[in-house]
């Protein structure tokens, strides 16, 4: 009994050590201002500092929220970037403080458990019922474990099938660009399938178009220049009347889903920063 609560104490001091070097060693980051990584976007940031995107556009005067050099410094504004390094400071003190606790709780059951097997060999017969009846409980237990994870299975198998079903087959619209758009289908330059798109190729699949490019899909008929109120459904184009060199499906209200680029994949966009040169009525 004395070693196992030695150990439990020798535990505890360890683990609270390793807390408190772990708390020491963050380091707060500079204040206002971020400096831009590969890949980065203003959007990305609007969201991770709970700002504008428009804020940020102006702060930094910016002629393209959608351009942002790798290397560059960007102000956040009304934002010290030092809170969120304190709140992950926090985040790390109290986690490895719960570890430390955890750590403490165990040593305390281990020594729980040597205490009940000292006195369990004074009373072998009723110990041997015990054991009985909580191995028929884990077994129960154990079998309603496998029940439910059949059950999960078995779900998500049926979603799996409903998904592949609702973009495999061509021609199937918006909700079917959708359906794309929120999986994993990746961006690839010239990709007219599952396999990756490009703008015109994810456009041209989901409304089985004979048209590949977008010159050719910009030609199917009349184009019109009010693009922030093209109506669900209809094709954006970015670029003029004869070349353009972009295009989306409007969902409305100036949003759009499309296969955008390498870096920002196939996905939901707003035309906020981004505005159409014009759009066309394929239905």
């Amino acid at each position: 009994m004395i070693i196992i609560k030695s150990a439990a104490k020798k535990t505890l001091i360890g683990t609270l050590g390793a807390a408190s070097l772990l708390v020491a060693g963050t380091q707060v980051a500079h204040a206002d201002t971020v400096k831009v990584q590969s890949g980065d976007t203003v959007w990305a940031y609007s969201q991770k500092y709970h700002v504008s995107i428009d804020s940020i556009v102006k702060a930094n005067k910016l002629a393209d929220a959608n351009l942002i050099l790798a290397g560059h410094s960007l102000n956040i504004p009304g934002v010290n970037t030092s809170d969120a390094s304190q709140t992950s400071t926090a985040a790390a003190s109290t986690a490895t403080t719960s570890t430390a606790t955890s750590a403490a709780s165990q040593a305390t059951t281990q020594s729980s458990a040597a205490s009940s097997v000292a006195s369990s060999s004074a009373v072998s017969s009723s110990s041997a019922a015990t054991s009985t009846t909580s191995a028929a409980s884990a077994t129960a237990n154990t079998n309603a474990s496998n029940s439910n994870s059949s059950q999960a299975t078995a779900q998500s198998s049926q979603a799996a099938t409903s998904y592949d079903s609702a973009i495999s087959v061509r021609g199937g619209g918006v909700s079917q660009a959708l359906a794309i758009a929120n999986g994993s289908t990746p961006y690839v330059y010239g990709g007219s399938s599952l396999s990756g798109f490009d703008c015109s190729g994810f456009v041209q699949y989901v409304y089985g178009l004979s048209a590949r490019t977008t010159t050719q899909q910009a030609k199917l008929v009349t184009h019109h220049s009010d693009v922030q109120n093209a109506p669900y459904g209809a094709l954006l184009f970015w670029g003029s009347d004869s070349a353009p060199y972009h295009v989306g499906i409007s969902l409305g209200n100036g949003t759009y889903v499309a296969a955008q680029n390498s870096q920002k994949g196939i996905g939901e966009f707003s035309q906020t920063y981004y505005k159409a040169s014009f759009y066309v009525n394929v239905k």
